[in-house]
């Protein structure tokens, strides 16, 4: 299958092309916040065919493994990211087993809302094309009806430093649990770097929904 190229926009006035990362770790809640925006966007009948394969460089074995799945012109700028994402579409509707024709658009829109949570969020991310797609899917053993659609890079820019997240009481709402569609290891695997927050982690939880709040009222 023709892989989807998938762009993140880029200012050309400041010539930042979103691709220089500092060593800085990710906080886990920045993590959580980000992937609250991509499973809050509105989908056909509510499918969310989207899902999310994540690896941070705090795991260097399935950070490699997915860093192996990278084109050699991604592979030099793109394994300095902290966090690796590989957005995978369902190709077909969770209700009645049809094809969703609007799968791959839904699943767009969530990445781009990642990605505008993203530069809110005072951190930096960049979408791939670029990546085997057979062999990510041999290699997190993705199943027949979803497809490997984009990687994506997440980290900190070396030029700007971020701002700490300072979430709500009470753990974030979604209606679809992390756990159902963020994996890392191998398909259907709940990822450990995404789990319920502790009591630390949800008195920090406000500046999540704050910033879900803004870019709701800018939209």
């Amino acid at each position: 299958m023709q892989q989807l190229a998938m762009h993140q926009p880029r200012n050309l006035n400041n010539g930042n092309w979103g691709r220089a990362f500092s060593d800085r770790t990710v906080e886990p809640e920045k993590l959580r916040c980000l992937l609250e925006g991509a499973s809050r966007t509105p989908s056909y009948l509510n499918e969310q065919p989207w899902n999310f394969i994540i690896a941070t460089q705090g795991d260097s074995i399935e950070y490699e493994r997915l860093v192996s799945c990278l084109s050699e012109v991604n592979l030099e700028w793109a394994r300095r990211a902290p966090v690796l994402m590989l957005l995978v579409v369902r190709l077909n509707s969770g209700s009645n087993g049809a094809r969703n024709t609007h799968a791959f658009r839904d699943s767009r829109h969530a990445a781009s809302n990642l990605l505008l949570r993203a530069e809110a969020m005072g951190l930096t991310a960049e979408q791939m094309a670029g990546f085997d797609a057979a062999k990510a899917r041999a290699q997190f053993q993705i199943p027949a009806g979803f497809e490997p659609t984009a990687a994506i890079a997440v980290g900190y820019p070396t030029d700007v430093r971020g701002v700490s997240v300072v979430p709500q009481n009470g753990a974030i709402s979604s209606d679809r649990p992390f756990e159902s569609f963020v994996f890392t290891g191998s398909w259907g695997q709940p990822s450990l770097l995404i789990n319920e927050p502790t009591l630390e982690v949800r008195s920090r939880e406000s500046e999540c929904k704050g910033t879900a709040e803004r870019l709701s009222s800018a939209a």
